[in-house]
């Protein structure tokens, strides 16, 4: 019984926390910021696949890319092969404010740019559709808890 209460407790997480506020900031158009918290969930969902505590420092590279690896997968794990979005999103964005030389950050989708794209020389991401796969990176990591394939941790939430 303590493991569904567990599994309740970061269902709520993911659909307050992460998905309702990052929704807000889609909403509103506050794109830096929002790449900057973006960074941070899929660090926070790698962080539900180990078996350290969530709050084990030095662990945010191997969380942010076992998040990546294991819960977008495709383009995004090839991306951040050595450490890539790592490094010029999650680190640049957090400690700095600023995204690393090498990204074009948009908040909405439109025809002349594609997310996870190369555009002279710059990688695009766009706010709108990396919000989109962090939602289903939500509803991935909530299955794998579901299916005991990741075991639930303790959050305080």
């Amino acid at each position: 019984m303590e493991n569904k209460e567990q599994i309740r407790q970061i269902e709520l997480f993911l659909e307050e926390v992460i998905i309702r506020e990052l929704g807000k900031l889609q909403q509103i158009e506050l794109s830096y910021v929002q790449f900057v918290l973006m960074g941070q969930a899929v660090e926070i969902l790698g962080s539900f696949l180990d078996n350290k505590p969530m709050k084990a420092k030095g662990q945010s590279s191997k969380r942010f890319s076992n998040g990546i690896n294991q819960l977008f997968g495709g383009r995004y794990r090839l991306l951040n092969s050595n450490y890539f979005l790592y490094d010029k999103l999650r680190n640049q964005m957090t400690h700095a404010f600023i995204p690393g030389k090498d990204l074009l950050l948009l908040a909405h989708r439109d025809g002349m740019y594609k997310h996870l794209e190369y555009n002279d020389g710059k990688l695009v991401l766009i706010g709108e559709v990396f919000y989109e796969d962090i939602c289903r990176a939500c509803s991935r990591l909530l299955n794998f808890l579901k299916e005991g394939k990741v075991k639930p941790k303790k959050i305080a939430f």
